[in-house]
């Protein structure tokens, strides 16, 4: 194909062009290609790992609402639970199996398996909703173990808004069986006083004040 003069010129200088920016232009493509191979393929990847996941929070859940329950629903709660807890951390699951576990664990006086589940969502949980939530658990199964100091240790200092009555709550439970009665009742009356609180819980904490002779 014959091409005029004008035309010859264009088309060298774009493979002059092309000579010098050509391999710039592929690699950048090729870049460019390789960070959205990499965005899919974590997409996918994530997208596996839930679906994984959900299959071992599955197991956790059916088994301890079994209606049949059976002397291996402990161990299958604990093998499924490490998995995901080891395996699973950038999911949701395994905090939220944690806490339904450590409701298990309690139910069949396994304290000390309470406390290990409902310890690595306090250490390793990254949900602000949940953490808190699995402090007032570890603070009542510490309670329980007679471990007063840990814990109120559990639920003092900074804690969201959300949560300060519930942490104040229990932080006079713990001072009350501590026998520290004055104490029990300031942080009652210091909870009541926080805003937007159910009328049961309110009257709840009221009546404790009572007990206590604390109007």
């Amino acid at each position: 194909m014959a091409f005029d003069l004008e035309e010859q010129e264009k088309i060298d200088q774009v493979r002059a062009w092309w000579d010098r920016f050509g391999g710039l232009v592929t690699g950048l493509l090729t870049a460019i290609l390789l960070v959205l191979v990499a965005y899919y393929a974590w997409g996918w990847y994530k997208n596996y790992q839930a679906e994984k996941a959900l299959g071992y929070y599955e197991t956790i859940y059916t088994t301890t609402k079994s209606s049949r329950p059976t002397d291996s629903d402990k161990v299958r709660i604990q093998e499924a639970l490490s998995v995901l807890q080891n395996d699973y951390t950038s999911t949701a699951y395994p905090a939220r199996a944690s806490l339904i576990a450590a409701n298990y664990f309690v139910s069949k006086n396994d304290l000390d398996a309470a406390q290990k589940a409902m310890q690595w969502v306090v250490t390793n949980g990254k949900e602000p909703e949940i953490v808190p939530v699995a402090q007032l658990q570890l603070s009542a199964i510490l309670m329980d173990q007679g471990k007063l100091d840990e814990a109120l240790s559990y639920v003092s200092g900074s804690v969201p808004e959300s949560f300060k009555a519930l942490f104040l709550d229990r932080q006079g439970d713990i001072q009350m069986a501590k026998g520290q009665k004055e104490e029990a009742v300031k942080s009652w009356k210091t909870a009541l006083n926080e805003k937007g609180l159910e009328p049961s819980f309110s009257t709840f904490m009221q009546n404790k004040i009572k007990v206590l002779g604390g109007e």
